[in-house]
Order: C-alpha cells, then structure tokens, then sequence
C-alpha cells in the first residue's frame, strides 16, 4: 500500500456544531443579547458572557490561521489584526457610525458587538506578537521534533507531557476568564470605579490581569511535566506515564486520538479499562526542543487498520482520531 492510499483511507472528521468554537461564541453573544436589548447591558452577568463569547471568537480565529499554511496563514493573522485594530480605533473610540438615528435594537446590538470585538481583538494581537517573535528569535534554530525509534519488535517515541484531559485545559481558561474578570468587575462595581468607562476597562483587566493569569496558568502546568512514552509494536501498544504503565491491545481501542502539534498536541487512549491523556503541548522542553509529538508511521497506521480501526482527520491540524470501524 503506498502512502497516496494510506492518506485516502483517513476520512475528514464531520462538523459536530456542539464542539466548534463559534458555535459557542455566537450562543454565549445570543444569551447576552436580552441584557443590551434591555439596556442592562454592562450589569455583572451579559458582561462576563460578552468577555468568553468575544474571546472564543478570537481564539477561533488564530486556530484557524494556524490550520493553514504557515505563510498563507501569518498572512491572514497580519490582515485581519491590523484592520481590527483600525475598528477599534475608529469605531469604538472615534465614534464614526452615529448612534442617534438608530433605532433601540440597533444600538443595543452595535454596543454587544464592540464590547465583544475588544477581547477577541485583544486575543488575536496576543497570538500575532508569539508568532511574530518566535519568527524574529535569532538566531534562527529549527526546533528538533521527538521521532520514533526502535525498542525490541516495536516503535517507541520518549516526550515530556502534562497528564490530564484536554477538557481540563478548556475548562480552566474559561473559569480564568469568568472568575478573575468577574472578580474585578465586581470590585469595579463595589468601588465605583470605571473611571475609564467601560471599553478601557476592558482592555486594562486583559492586560493588567488576563495575561498574567494566562501565562501564571501555562507555568503551573510546566511544573506537571513528567516523562512519558508511546510504544507501538503489531496489535498492541504501551503508554508510560512517569510511574504509570499501561498495556493496551489495539481490539480493546474505542478511541486513540494523536494530535501532533499546538498547545494540545497529545495523546489519548481509551478503552473499557484505561482512559489516559498525554498533552505534549503544555509540557516544558529543552532548549531547542519542540513542545510537539511526530506523526504516527506508516506500519502503526496500518497495524491500527488491520486491527479495525479507521481514522478521521480533525477540523484541528494534526489531529488524526482513531475509532473501530462500523460493521
């Protein structure tokens, strides 16, 4: 079998809505609507969902410039940045698009968009100043991806990695966000003090707390980093997770998911017996190492189809997800 028929037999995944980012966003905004349709729209709670479902739509829309071509992809990140900063700067703050000839529901809505642009903007310049610095770094040093090697009849590859499920990694950002932003909302309130109105104090709390948070996040789970191993070998695999060893027979796999790159490039194993996630992503790495696992080869991807297993391509690069194939 060539690679060319190797790759055919991989289908896409298909679009599950509960599980995209902007679906989430677009319902987080839906629900706020109400608040700003009553004028309420800054009270505690429509702000907080404003803040996440403004967010999602940014951190959406950097996946997907990292899902393309690295050139094309930058390229796009740079566009779309920079004419969002130029909204910001004339719509939000200029005041260009009068208000007074609007009707309510208009002005209720336009008012949500701004606020919910501010994060999402905030979010994108984030990721466009990482790639823009990791591009300049000199000098220049490709980044040395772990690989595969032989261990007695198998393939074995070594990683550092966080063990945790990905949900986790989902659900803390999100907690980051509601929590610290609706505890300085809060005393924002209790002090009565948004003396810089509401836009820049959207931009002061990311900035003052959001990022330290961020990355106070990303250093706790550097300090969880331990060794871990894949090992594949005919019909059967070996996952070492620092002291814990798992045996997994490639017939009891009802999910093996293998992402390979991003801040949840991991591994995932799941039978009846054994559910464990490796997230080589979130892991600290030596000087010159990527925080990355390689792709699967070619005999393990074929090994897995003769056990019954087929593959799905993710919406996200480098995810390959592997179920058994339907009757």
């Amino acid at each position: 079998m060539t690679l060319v028929e190797v790759e055919a037999e991989v289908r896409p995944r298909p679009w599950r809505p509960w599980r995209s980012p902007w679906v989430w966003g677009a319902l987080l905004l839906l629900i706020a609507l109400p608040w700003y349709l009553s004028g309420v729209g800054l009270d505690l709670l429509p702000y907080l969902l404003t803040l996440v479902g403004g967010w999602t739509f940014g951190f959406s829309f950097v996946n997907l410039t990292l899902r393309m071509p690295q050139r094309r992809g930058l390229v796009l990140h740079v566009v779309v940045a920079v004419l969002a900063a130029a909204v910001v700067a004339t719509v939000i703050f200029g005041h260009v698009i009068p208000q007074a000839g609007l009707p309510d529901w208009s002005r209720a809505l336009l008012v949500l968009l701004q606020m919910a642009a501010i994060p999402a903007i905030g979010w994108i310049w984030l990721a466009l100043i990482g790639r823009v610095t990791s591009a300049v770094q000199r000098p220049r040093v490709e980044k040395t991806v772990p690989g595969f090697g032989r261990e007695k009849d198998g393939s074995i590859v070594r990683f550092p990695a966080v063990r945790m499920p990905i949900r986790d990694l989902r659900i803390a950002v999100v907690v980051l966000v509601v929590v610290l932003g609706g505890s300085a909302v809060a005393l924002l309130i209790a002090f009565d003090a948004f003396v810089l109105g509401p836009k820049m104090t959207v931009i002061l709390l990311g900035t003052v707390i959001g990022l330290p948070a961020y990355y106070g996040l990303m250093a706790y789970y550097h300090r969880r980093t331990i060794e871990a191993s894949v090992w594949f070998a005919p019909g059967r695999m070996r996952v070492v997770a620092d002291a814990e060893r798992f045996e997994v027979d490639f017939a009891d796999i009802r999910m093996l998911r293998w992402r390979t790159d991003s801040e949840e490039a991991r591994v995932e194993v799941c039978t009846d017996a054994v559910d464990v996630s490796l997230i080589a992503g979130l892991a600290r790495v030596p000087k010159g190492a990527a925080a990355a696992l390689p792709g699967l080869p070619r005999h393990v991807r074929r090994s897995l189809e003769l056990a019954g297993l087929s593959a799905e391509t993710g919406r996200a690069k480098g995810m390959t997800t592997w179920t058994p194939r339907e009757p």
